[in-house]
């Protein structure tokens, strides 16, 4: 919904757009190196992340004590709306330059140009930091959803209000691992069984071809289920065999 845990040290040098007029030989030659963080820890990274949803969860979970049990069945109506917002924040300011701009910086200049062409597995755990989005990306995401939970709360409750706070972080949570999934190596998947599984080797594939630098501002712009990109018109199919 995201992706890249460093500022680049470099994104000064990479200001420009990085659209289909601006793809030069240097960016497609751009080295990975350059930006991952060799002090990066997993542990660390999870600490913080996992706080904030967790911060999140537990006044999702305050709200949303005592909720009718009808207000449950929203959940999947709320995930629905969770895929239309993956799907335009990953669109907007993740591929155009708008405020806040580290978030193009981060994903469009860095973390796109770290994954480029065939190559979009990490090869050392350390790499995970350009993967992995930053613990404070969560925080814009629920601040950018805030105006559905004020809504939620108009039309049932604080009740509702929470279980979609509670639906929200699950959606998250649920996009960071598929996300990091697509940039693990297929060999280490394929000794499980739900790496294994049709369903994610589709959705791995319209990611990769998302990374293409030619392709990645127009399709596939959702990371998860590719609902809003057929929705929105973004939906491209990837090649034949494209894992």
């Amino acid at each position: 919904m995201p992706d890249g845990a460093v500022a680049s040290p470099v994104a000064g040098r990479m200001e420009e757009p990085c659209d289909q007029g601006s793809i030069t030989p240097e960016a497609r030659a751009f080295s990975r190196d350059r930006v991952v963080d060799r002090s990066f820890s997993l542990a660390g990274h999870l600490s913080k992340s996992l706080g904030v949803a967790a911060a999140i969860a537990v006044l999702g979970g305050w709200l949303a004590w005592g909720a009718a049990w009808w207000m449950w069945l929203a959940v999947p109506v709320f995930w629905l709306v969770a895929n239309v917002v993956e799907w335009l924040i990953h669109y907007y300011p993740m591929h155009r330059p708008l405020l806040p701009r580290v978030l193009y910086r981060n994903h469009a200049l860095v973390h796109h140009r770290a994954f480029a062409g065939a190559d979009q597995e990490i090869h050392e755990r350390c790499e995970l930091s350009v993967v992995m989005m930053p613990w404070y990306t969560l925080l814009f995401v629920f601040a950018s959803a805030s105006p559905i939970a004020v809504l939620a709360g108009w039309i049932g409750g604080p009740g509702l209000a929470g279980v979609f706070l509670l639906s929200a972080v699950a959606y998250f949570l649920f996009y960071e691992v598929v996300h990091t999934v697509h940039h693990l190596p297929q060999a280490s998947l394929r000794r499980s069984w739900w790496g294994r599984r049709r369903v994610l080797a589709s959705m791995r594939a319209n990611h990769h071809l998302h990374h293409q630098l030619e392709r990645m501002t127009e399709v596939n712009f959702n990371v998860t289920f590719g609902l809003a990109d057929r929705l929105l018109g973004t939906y491209e199919r990837p090649a034949r065999g494209r894992a």
